[in-house]
């Protein structure tokens, strides 16, 4: 074979090799943008209505995502999907409990709680309950905080982020963007209204908030749905509140009311025993596998705690607790803690 003939036959090899590998790429580009395309579809489209219930459950438990149910179904759709959900949500099948020592402060349990390996649970059950309060961003209404940078403020012992807020700017102000500053409904700390602060505003609240008030009265006992006016609150025995739903668990008894947020998510709790402790508990989501829990694990998880009254707070990534001088749970929000308006907090002895 002459050398001409050699090189001409190796340059053949090397561009059918070339080739070979120029298909392979192809292949897996096209294989890749597929499935990219086919996925979200399939999955909301297809036979498994579990996968689909799931996705816009979840995307309808966000602040901020909710928007994105909607490229895909109607109103009317996305609620019949928010039912077969809440109706077909499972709850834990075991926990363990791993109570965890606590050196520091006497009154206060902190345990881990396993959801079946679907998600972990941070629990601190607070013996003294008048050493649980409500506090609020130093410029609430204008910029919220996170609840590591209030619970510092206040010297608290533990904490996590209180009630539900409208996450938008003070007269939505665009170039402020979106704060944390604006609790939905308002807010009580130490007997008075700090949120609104004009008292000229505070028949101006929306009735369906005066019907989801979480309450702590002077005595030490947490109340779950409570329907309250700022003017009924201040002429009350109540020291502590916030607007949250759902409520969970009230006097001793489950109840799945305003079950509307559903699908698996952060969750951030709050719940009293008989012998009047408090129950704080947080539930990590949106992370590889675990991807948080529903509104019936945060139930069962109160129920076996022993809570006779119990609600869910702000979840999502607003979820945190505050322990010792540092947050001890991993909060889903992208950019890390979230501003929020209100915590609750556990004052030092």
């Amino acid at each position: 074979m002459s050398r001409k003939s050699h090189k001409s036959d190796k340059k053949a090899n090397n561009k059918k090799k070339k080739s070979i590998v120029k298909t392979i790429i192809l292949f897996l580009i096209f294989e890749i943008v597929f499935t990219g395309i086919t996925v979200v579809p399939y999955s909301l489209y297809g036979p498994f209505t579990n996968v689909r219930n799931t996705i816009i459950s979840t995307l309808m438990g966000t602040g901020a995502h909710k928007y994105m149910a909607k490229w895909f179904f109607s109103d009317a759709k996305i609620q019949q999907i928010l039912q077969e959900s809440n109706k077909s949500e499972t709850t834990t099948k075991q926990t363990k409990n791993d109570v965890i020592n606590i050196k520091t402060d006497s009154d206060i349990t902190r345990m881990q709680l396993d959801g079946d390996g679907k998600f972990t649970a941070n629990v601190l059950i607070i013996k003294d309950p008048s050493r649980v309060k409500v506090g609020y961003s130093s410029q609430i209404g204008y910029v919220g905080e996170t609840t590591r940078q209030m619970a510092k403020r206040y010297k608290a012992v533990a904490a996590i982020n209180g009630g539900y807020f409208h996450d938008t700017s003070p007269n939505n102000n665009k170039q402020s963007g979106g704060v944390g500053a604006i609790p939905t409904g308002f807010v009580m700390a130490n007997g008075q209204i700090v949120f609104p602060k004009d008292n000229s505003t505070w028949d101006q609240v929306a009735p369906e908030a005066q019907d989801h008030v979480l309450s702590i009265d002077k005595s030490g006992s947490l109340q779950v749905g409570g329907t309250y006016s700022p003017n009924q609150l201040i002429k009350s025995n109540i020291r502590e509140a916030v607007i949250t739903e759902p409520y969970i668990i009230k006097n001793g008894k489950n109840t799945m009311q305003a079950f509307g947020v559903s699908g698996t998510q952060p969750r951030t709790a709050i719940g009293q025993r008989s012998d009047k402790s408090i129950i704080f508990m947080v539930i990590d989501g949106r992370q590889g596998v675990k991807l948080g829990a529903t509104v019936a694990d945060v139930q069962l998880l109160m129920h076996k705690l022993g809570a006779v009254n119990a609600a869910c707070l702000d979840g999502g990534g607003s979820t945190a607790m505050y322990y010792n001088g540092e947050i001890i749970n991993n909060p889903s929000n992208a950019t890390g803690e979230r501003a929020v308006p209100d915590i609750i907090y556990v004052e030092p002895k």
